[in-house]
């Protein structure tokens, strides 16, 4: 009730005006003004609200949130990266000379450009025609601009923020020439979405081109278009229409995979912060993978804690996350869960939280979760991303990864950036408008070796 108080109840102030005025005075029912509709949308919708919806889509916003970094100048951003320390530490003799052996600091420079994206939903005329004349109307229509939001606006930034650079919506594990593709994990598409099936092995050539995303198959990991895919090999991957290729590039975000990697993303993508992974004596960007050739096995306490041991050696910092997707929380749930201890020899129930299911109380779905399990390893929360990659685990430092962003860190109307010069609602040449979004953005980190990654681990 409360939540729906806060949510719900400011969104209606004018509906509510409207009927007090009929109630307590008697007045003839009437529609408010098409103004007052445009008011509580622009309100709804400004920074607060889509801040609110972001947090419901997406678990690694949360994560990542709690260190917001505005970037100024252009949206361009230089991070000053300690690559050695400086001076010398050593034993000597009574009155013995000092060394002359010195080691001197090297620094290098991470550079980040922000990506600029912009979001549009369109709201019919009779919609808000609608809306003007009933409470329940205003309230559908208000609800369908959260649905609107979140499974395009926000299920796409979602992607980005999970993926590799491409803004992978979803990746083939193995070739599949068909109207309905496999994908290795949850598909991140929304119906009506036009999508790109991308050839991977050069990420320009388009093997399914501006299709409509007509059925989606979340138990089966399918995704069905209009148009047969020919060509396919594993590693494909579904984008947004037009937003990969060679010649401008990926108009994406790089994301948490790009990011804890020990290569360089795609070429389409670019070297992250301009620095080449690749370069012998650039181990310092690179992350801590520990995979399998390519063949799936079980996952292991050992594995776990060998990945926990290389991201305090070798970035220094403690584990403070776990992430995967829900397949592998299902298969090793009863390895992950939380240790139950039984006291024997003494006439009493055990109480709750006893049983090989797990408490769905615990999974956190609030709107400020982050993904919460009843699951632990070493003490560390492990996070639930249901539309994680499959067959990985990430385990990262929080401390070291967040948004960097421009003025708005969620997208936001133009109306509200432009102070009122751009309409909030946009005609068309149909019966509706549009409302335009516009947003800076870029996951940025600054001490990649303060994460880790297990790869090929089986899932259920």
């Amino acid at each position: 009730m409360i939540r729906f108080l806060i949510t719900r109840w400011p969104r209606l102030a004018c509906v509510a005006l409207a009927l007090s005025i009929v109630f307590l005075f008697d007045a003839p029912a009437f529609a408010i003004s098409t103004s007052d509709v445009i008011e509580m949308f622009k309100y709804t919708y400004g920074s607060t609200k889509l801040a609110y919806l972001a947090s419901m889509e997406i678990v690694l916003w949360n994560i990542l949130s709690k260190r917001m970094v505005p970037i100024g100048g252009r949206g361009q951003w230089i991070i000053p990266i300690r690559t050695r320390n400086a001076g010398v530490f050593r034993g000597m003799r009574e009155g013995g000379a000092l060394t002359t052996r010195r080691s001197q600091a090297r620094t290098a420079e991470a550079t980040f450009a922000l990506q600029e994206f912009h979001g549009i939903v369109n709201v019919s005329w009779k919609m808000l025609q609608d809306a003007r004349k009933d409470e329940y109307a205003m309230e559908r229509a208000l609800d369908f601009m959260d649905d609107a939001f979140r499974a395009r606006v926000f299920r796409l930034l979602n992607a980005d923020l999970l993926g590799y650079g491409r803004g992978e919506l979803g990746i083939l594990p193995a070739a599949d020439n068909q109207t309905t593709v496999t994908v290795r994990s949850n598909p991140l598409v929304d119906l009506g979405m036009i999508v790109d099936l991308m050839d991977a092995s050069d990420d320009n050539t388009l093997l399914v081109d501006g299709q409509e995303v007509t059925a989606i198959n979340i138990q089966d990991r399918a995704i069905t278009t209009g148009s047969a895919a020919a060509g396919t090999a594993a590693g494909d991957y579904w984008t947004v229409a037009d937003s990969v290729d060679t010649t401008n590039g990926s108009q994406h975000m790089l994301g948490i995979g790009a990011w804890i990697s020990e290569s360089n993303p795609a070429a389409v993508v670019g070297n992250i912060g301009g620095i080449n992974r690749g370069t012998a004596g650039n181990e310092y960007w690179q992350a801590s993978e520990l995979d399998n050739g390519g063949t799936l096995r079980p996952l292991t306490e050992d594995l776990l804690l060998q990945g926990q041991d290389l991201c305090r050696e070798r970035g220094g910092k403690p584990v403070t996350d776990y992430m995967s997707n829900l397949a592998i929380i299902r298969r090793y749930h009863e390895y992950l869960r939380e240790d139950t201890y039984f006291a024997l020899g003494q006439v009493k129930e055990f109480g709750d939280g006893i049983g090989v299911g797990r408490d769905e109380g615990a999974m956190d779905s609030s709107e400020n979760g982050e993904g919460d399990t009843p699951y632990r390893f070493s003490g560390t929360p492990w996070r639930a991303e249901p539309f994680m990659d499959a067959n990985r685990i990430y385990g990262f430092n929080r401390n070291h990864f967040w948004i960097g962003h421009g003025e708005n860190e969620v997208p936001r109307p133009l109306s509200e950036i432009f102070d009122d010069m751009v309409s909030y609602f946009k005609p068309t040449d149909n019966a509706d408008f549009e409302v335009v979004s516009y947003f800076q953005g870029e996951l940025v980190g600054d001490n990649p070796m303060a994460s880790f990654v297990v790869r090929d681990v089986a899932e259920s």
